[in-house]
């Protein structure tokens, strides 16, 4: 199909300070920058009153609170000139907190006020698939699988979680791995020293919208550790504390840091930082660590692009990093262990040819997954839910 084909893009995005925005962002950019027959056009989510700075590409927003937003939001589009919509679909995103304590009782059901209203075909990526579903909550992904022409999951784990658990057809889900970035191999001295730090430093990182079950705290005492035999290394925490979560979980960090006379070996980048500033940081990094507490995970953006940037990858085991860091690409640690966490970075800084092998690994398997190809993969399966629909009419 070679024809303009129009998407409305269903998301939280840019500015607002999110994972699922920042996914939208590159992958809007990267279809426009690929296939210059697409146009789209964005409906955007808030989750605060006055809404954001957004864009002209914003079209309609409203707040995750209102429920007569999401009507008007589905009859937004459906006035609208679009062929098809793209969901990206993550169950915070509709103004209640879903997680293992809430699950079952507040599901993200605003989503399907939206979802029933709508009356264009629809693509939605879901970022979130519990393994272990209640009844209840089942029932209300089952129905976002039955109103959607087909579900994407970025993981081969959380396909088959849809399969099993939720009795979704396997023709109905497909896997599309989540995008990375197309970045050079590079060494990581320019990058320190451009950052401010020596060439000598062994710098660990760690990035996202910090809030509880991050881990970090396990993290900062495995730094404490190392530092006894390794004063050079460094921590960075790059991002800001989550605007949704009490910043109380920040400020016992910083305590920490402090307490434990950490302030010259861990730095926190308290900002949520764009696109280039998080590839200097990831491109200066010795080890990428991902210590968080939720094993419940099925994406990562935070992984694989440290991946992608050919960096060795330390984490716990939640789905995702079990899936891409498997085959030696990269390290797994108990939760809630620093001192596993500080015997793998060791392991790593004394031996630099393990380390390197597993940043090659890492590096190629990311590789398969850069925007471009994941951007491909989307657009071939509008291109073919937009001839399905009309098949149907």
């Amino acid at each position: 199909m070679n024809k303009d084909i129009t998407i409305a893009h269903f998301s939280s995005v840019l500015p607002r300070a999110c994972g699922i925005a920042t996914y939208t962002y590159a992958l809007r950019k990267t279809l426009k920058d690929r296939y210059p027959n697409i146009k789209d056009f964005v409906v955007a989510i808030d989750d605060n009153e006055k809404g954001y700075k957004y864009s002209s590409s914003v079209k309609f927003h409203f707040n995750d609170h209102d429920l007569e937003g999401y009507r008007e939001a589905a009859e937004f589009i459906n006035k609208s000139d679009a062929d098809i919509v793209d969901i990206q679909h993550e169950f915070g995103l509709y103004g209640a907190k879903v997680n293992d304590e809430t699950l079952g009782k507040d599901d993200g059901k605003n989503f399907l006020i939206f979802l029933r209203a709508l009356e264009k075909p629809a693509v939605t990526t879901m970022h979130m698939v519990y393994k272990k579903p209640n009844p209840h909550h089942a029932k209300v992904v089952e129905e976002i699988c039955e109103r959607s022409v087909k579900i994407v999951v970025l993981t081969e784990i959380a396909k088959k979680f849809l399969i099993k658990k939720y009795r979704v057809s396997p023709d109905k889900v497909m896997v599309i791995t989540h995008g990375a970035p197309n970045v050079p191999r590079y060494s990581t001295s320019f990058f320190k020293e451009m950052l401010g730090f020596s060439k000598k430093d062994f710098i660990v990182s760690s990035f996202g919208l910090i809030r509880p079950k991050k881990g970090y705290e396990y993290l900062i005492d495995a730094i404490s550790e190392i530092k006894k035999v390794r004063p050079n290394v460094k921590l960075l925490i790059i991002g800001r504390y989550h605007p949704l979560r009490n910043p109380e979980y920040y400020a016992m960090l910083k305590e920490k840091v402090k307490t434990m006379k950490l302030g010259d070996n861990v730095k926190f980048v308290n900002k949520f930082v764009n696109y280039s500033d998080l590839l200097n940081y990831l491109m200066a990094t010795n080890v990428f660590v991902a210590p968080f507490l939720v094993l419940d995970q099925v994406s990562s953006g935070t992984i694989i692009y440290a991946m992608a940037c050919g960096r060795a990858c330390i984490s716990t085991p939640f789905e995702y990093a079990k899936e891409v860091l498997a085959n030696h690409r990269g390290l797994l640690v108990p939760p809630a262990n620093s001192h596993a966490i500080a015997k793998e970075i060791n392991f790593l800084i004394e031996h630099p040819k393990a380390r390197h092998h597993m940043q090659n690994l890492a590096y190629r398997y990311a590789r398969k997954q850069v925007w471009s190809k994941t951007a491909r993969s989307y657009k071939h399966l509008f291109t073919d839910a937009i001839k399905a629909n009309k098949k149907n009419k």
